[in-house]
């Protein structure tokens, strides 16, 4: 396969874990289907040793980038043979060097760095926080697909990151021949202002009624346009009555990919992410897609 030099390329960090390996699998497949580039980049950390094997002891950690790059780079010609694929080492801190790569990447791809995924490294969340493109933070799925592709699950309320969210959450699944599951999910009590009477309070059955339609109304208009943009792709809409961190988390066991937009407004905003994304890349029980 050939690619333009202008195209943005997908890009994996590589550490020598299996869940990069899975990420980096997982990126080729996605960068195969859009027809990109893949980078595989290894980051070196600077070091600020102060004794005389400090020379040794970086060329020791560039040796394993490269052995890391090289095993990663096997596992992807074996898989897409014909995909185009760079690799890097560059020296400076992971999250840094990932984000600087993410400013011309069309997404970034992570592992959790763990075995244990519950185990998150923390370069990886802060990676996600300075990411400039969406972001996946891979983690094997508990689900095992048994005959159709599992789902796709994506979390929307009425923010613009959602938005945006909602588009990806579209393309992927189209080019994952995958069922889309559009989710929305609120919390009652809280919506009809009754969160601090810890369900003792009487409910306001027509303002429940009313939000709840207004809630699906909105849903269904960001729904449309792209659904009419994607007349193959085959939506399911979710309304749960539950908190949309456990809610989405719950879905994540019967998926094979959650998507959540980043939350933020103005610029130092921007730089965190939602108390939802933030929950998920912790405990997702697949990988999760962050799009800003």
């Amino acid at each position: 396969m050939t690619t333009a030099a202008h195209e943005q390329p997908v890009v994996v960090g590589i550490d020598g874990s299996d869940t990069a390996l899975g990420a980096a699998r997982w990126a080729a497949e996605f960068a195969t289907k859009h027809a990109l580039p893949l980078t595989l980049l290894h980051a070196i950390p600077r070091l600020d040793w102060h004794f005389a094997s400090a020379a040794d002891a970086a060329a020791g950690l560039e040796g394993n980038g490269d052995a890391a790059l090289a095993a990663a780079e096997a596992v992807v010609r074996s898989a897409y043979p014909g995909l185009a694929i760079r690799t890097a080492t560059v020296k400076g801190a992971v999250a840094t060097t990932l984000a600087d790569a993410s400013q011309s990447a069309r997404l970034l791809a992570v592992g959790t760095g763990a075995s244990d995924h519950r185990a998150l490294g923390g370069h990886v969340v802060r990676t996600v926080h300075r990411s400039h493109c969406p972001v996946v933070v891979w983690r094997a799925p508990v689900a095992r697909r048994t005959g159709k592709p599992l789902p796709v699950v994506v979390g929307v309320d009425e923010s613009e990151a959602s938005g945006r969210a909602l588009a990806e959450a579209f393309e992927i699944a189209r080019a994952l021949h995958a069922q889309l599951t559009v989710v929305h999910m609120w919390e009652i009590d809280a919506a009809v202002g009754m969160g601090d009477l810890g369900g003792l309070g009487n409910m306001d059955w027509p303002l429940l009624d009313m939000l709840q339609t207004q809630q699906r109304q909105r849903i269904d208009e960001l729904v449309e346009p792209l659904a009419a943009k994607y007349p193959n792709a085959h939506v399911i809409k979710v309304f749960q009555d539950i908190s949309p961190a456990k809610g989405l988390t719950d879905l994540s066991r019967e998926a094979q990919l959650v998507v959540v937009g980043s939350h933020g407004r103005g610029r130092l905003a921007d730089s965190f992410l939602g108390s939802v994304g933030q929950n998920l890349i912790h405990h997702a029980e697949c990988p999760v897609l962050v799009v800003r």
